[in-house]
C-alpha cells in the first residue's frame, strides 16, 4: 500500500452541510464555470499566468464535488487538474472566495488482478473492476500481437498488476500497469513495464507499434513535464502538464505522428491551439502558435512530420515558445515517454535492471495462476469530508 490520508467521515447532517458531486461540462471554460455558479471572475484574474493555464487542462467529466451548507452557499469547490493537484475553491473566515492550487487527497494501491476470459477481455475486466480505464489499457497493451476476438478459450486467464489511486474510496485517474499476462490456448504471451515507461516483450524488445517523435526541429526544453512541484520559494505547489520547446518566431510545428485533427482555434491559456487525435488512442497538443498552416481545419488528416503550424506567443505566453502536451483521454501524460527512441533493446546496466523487472512479474504472474485469487470489490467511503486549504488535510464540517 502507498501513500495513505486518513479520512475523517462524520455524517453531514451533525453540521449542517452536504457534498454535491458533478462532472465538469466538456468545452467549459473556467471563467463560464465561474459565471455560472456566480462566483467572482477575479478567482480566475488573481491567477499567475502558469495557474491560468491550468485551468485550461481540467478533464472533461472530472469528477468535482461541492460543499454547501444548509443555506445552499458554497463552502468549498474541488476540481482536480491531473491525479495529483486540484483547484481549491473555498470561502474564508472573512466569508469572500479565495482559490488554492492543492494536494489530491488520495490513496494508493498495488494490485493483482487474475481473470478467466468469459466473453472478451474488456467486458471481462470491466465487469470485475468497473474500471474503463484499466481495460482500456489492458488492450491496448496486446494491440497487434493478440487478437481477442479470436483464437481464445473460455476460461485462457488474463492476468495484470497494476497500481490504482483511489479518492474518497473510488478509482481515480488512470492505472498504472507494472505487467500483465495473457494465456492463449496454453501460450503465454507477456507484458512489462520498463523504468522508463515503455512497454516490453520478455526478450526487451518494444511493444509500442505507433511511436511519435520530436515536433520540431533542433529541440531546446525550456520547461519539463511536471504533475506535481510544491515550490519551496512562492510555498505553493505548481504543475506544467506538457514540455515547452524554446524556438524563434515562425519555427514550423510538425504533427509528431499520423492523426486526425480534432481542434483548431484559440483560448485564452493556451492562445491558437491544434490538437491532434491519434489511432493510438493518444491526443497531442500545440499551443501558443503565431499562426496555423494554411489549409489545416478540424477534421484534417495529418502525417508525421508534417507542418501544422508555426512556433509564436499567443495566450499566455512569456516568449515565444512550443507548448507540446500529450493526452490519454483526457489524461495528461509526459509526452517524452512515448517518443521514438534511437536505439532499440537493452544493454549493459539497462538490461540487468530490465531482467529483474520482468523477473518480478513472471513470479507475480506464476503465484496468481497457481492460487486463481479472487478478486474482493472495491471498499468504499462516504463522499463527505472538508479539506482544510492551510493543512490540505480532510476535517469534517
Amino acid at each position: 500500500m502507498g501513500r495513505l490520508f486518513i479520512l475523517l467521515v462524520l455524517p453531514l447532517l451533525l453540521f449542517g452541510g452536504s457534498v454535491k458531486p458533478f462532472k465538469w461540462n466538456n468545452g467549459e471554460s473556467f471563467l463560464t464555470f465561474l459565471e455560472r455558479k456566480k462566483l467572482p471572475l477575479s478567482l480566475y484574474y488573481n491567477l499567475d499566468k502558469d495557474d491560468q493555464t491550468l485551468t485550461e487542462d481540467i478533464p472533461y467529466s472530472a469528477n468535482c464535488q461541492m460543499v454547501v451548507n444548509e443555506k445552499n452557499i458554497i463552502r468549498q469547490i474541488l476540481i482536480p487538474v491531473n491525479d495529483e493537484l486540484q483547484l481549491q475553491i473555498y470561502l474564508t473566515k472573512k466569508n469572500r472566495y479565495a482559490m488554492k492550487v492543492t494536494p489530491i487527497v488520495s490513496e494508493e494501491y498495488t494490485e493483482t488482478l487474475y481473470l478467466p476470459i468469459k466473453s472478451l477481455p474488456y467486458d471481462d475486466i470491466l465487469k470485475a473492476t468497473g474500471s474503463k480505464n484499466l481495460a482500456s489499457v489492458f488492450v491496448k497493451m496486446f494491440k497487434g500481437k493478440v487478437d481477442f476476438r479470436k483464437g481464445f478459450r473460455e476460461g485462457d486467464p488474463i492476468i495484470i498488476v497494476y497500481t490504482q489511486k483511489y479518492r474518497l474510496g473510488k478509482p481515480f485517474s488512470m492505472p498504472e500497469v507494472h505487467g500483465a499476462m495473457v494465456g492463449i490456448n496454453g501460450k503465454k504471451v507477456t507484458v512489462y513495464r520498463h523504468k522508463d515507461g515503455r512497454f516490453y516483450d520478455e526478450k526487451g524488445a518494444q511493444y509500442e507499434k505507433f511511436l511519435f517523435k520530436i515536433p520540431i526541429k533542433n529541440p531546446r526544453i525550456t520547461s519539463g513535464f511536471t504533475k506535481s512541484r510544491f515550490h519551496p520559494i512562492l510555498h505553493r505547489y505548481r504543475a506544467h502538464l506538457g514540455v515547452d520547446f524554446g524556438a524563434r518566431p515562425g519555427t514550423p510545428i510538425l504533427a509528431t505522428g499520423d492523426g486526425r485533427i480534432s481542434f483548431v482555434g484559440s483560448s485564452r491559456g493556451y492562445g491558437k491551439t491544434i490538437k491532434i487525435r491519434h489511432s493510438n488512442g493518444l491526443t497531442s497538443l500545440y499551443a501558443h502558435q503565431k499562426s496555423f498552416r494554411s489549409g489545416i481545419h478540424n477534421g484534417s488528416k495529418v502525417k508525421q512530420g508534417e507542418v501544422i503550424g508555426y512556433v509564436g506567443n499567443s495566450g499566455l505566453s512569456s516568449g515565444p515558445h512550443l507548448h507540446f502536451g500529450m493526452y490519454s483521454g483526457s489524461t495528461a501524460i509526459n509526452p517524452l515517454s512515448v517518443m521514438k527512441k534511437t536505439t532499440e533493446g537493452f544493454s549493459g546496466k539497462e538490461r540487468k535492471i530490465f531482467i529483474a523487472i520482468r523477473d518480478k512479474m513472471n513470479k507475480i504472474f506464476k503465484k496468481a495462476l497457481a492460487a486463481k485469487p479472487v478478486r474482493k470489490p472495491y471498499f468504499d467511503f462516504h463522499e463527505t469530508y472538508y479539506v482544510d486549504p492551510d493543512t490540505f488535510k480532510p476535517k469534517p464540517f
